[in-house]
């Protein structure tokens, strides 16, 4: 592999974060064939969260398909079911819906998830991490057939530092998904670890009665990480 490797990009039609930090990263490392697929976005946010800990749209972020033309970037739009993608193609995920076993199955298909893998599966990954004590993470790995599941890449453990705070542990959480989603482009290894599911729930969005405890939970892990850390206990 190398920058010469062809690379698909698995998007919305509407302007991304994940997707534009991750296309400026790849522009960065000199990756030069790169075709980014862009679905409609159907979903609809139903509540909003008492913290919000991902990055929002920039104010004068380019859309996804003036990003692409101004790297030279091959962008398509069609529905996610009807796109072509060539097999030889390592495809990234920045943004899917419900992918098909025939596609899976057919492609090296590979996600970065803001959580430390088999521990905190499905959606607000940091957030239950904090609350149920869970290691603070992110993970890449080859997409398998169950959520969050399927060969193990790479994962990293992030710590809590002195001076840190809740949202700033976040965005080191976010800088990390991007870098391990690219990074595992060029990860070869003779074997990978399998990532299990059997004991593992999926998680939904954290409700609010959980939200209003995050902070004081945050701060209290805090505290013991850092006095660990030094010895204290």
């Amino acid at each position: 592999m190398g920058v010469g490797q062809k690379i698909a990009i698995l998007t919305y039609q509407s302007r991304h974060r994940k997707t534009y930090d991750t296309l400026c990263l790849l522009k960065a490392k000199g990756y030069q064939t790169v075709s980014v697929y862009a679905s409609p976005l159907h979903y609809k946010k139903k509540f909003k969260p008492l913290f919000e800990h991902r990055p929002g749209i920039m104010e004068e972020m380019p859309s996804t398909k003036e990003l692409c033309h101004n790297f030279g970037y091959t962008y398509i739009e069609g529905k996610l079911e009807e796109l072509e993608i060539p097999s030889d193609n390592i495809v990234l995920i920045c943004g899917a819906g419900i992918l098909s076993d025939a596609f899976v199955a057919s492609h090296v298909i590979i996600n970065s998830h803001p959580g430390y893998l088999p521990n905190c599966r499905g959606l607000d990954a940091y957030k239950w991490a904090i609350y149920k004590g869970e290691p603070i993470g992110v993970t890449s790995h080859f997409l398998g057939t169950e959520i969050d599941t399927g060969k193990l890449i790479n994962r990293k453990r992030i710590e809590i530092e002195e001076g840190d705070t809740f949202h700033t542990v976040a965005g080191k959480v976010y800088e990390n998904e991007i870098y391990l989603l690219v990074s595992a482009i060029e990860v070869q290894k003779d074997s990978y670890l399998e990532l299990p599911s059997e004991g593992y729930p999926v998680h939904k969005r954290m409700p609010r009665e959980c939200e209003e405890e995050l902070l004081m939970l945050f701060e209290k892990r805090k505290k013991t990480e850092i006095k660990k850390r030094r010895g204290e206990i």
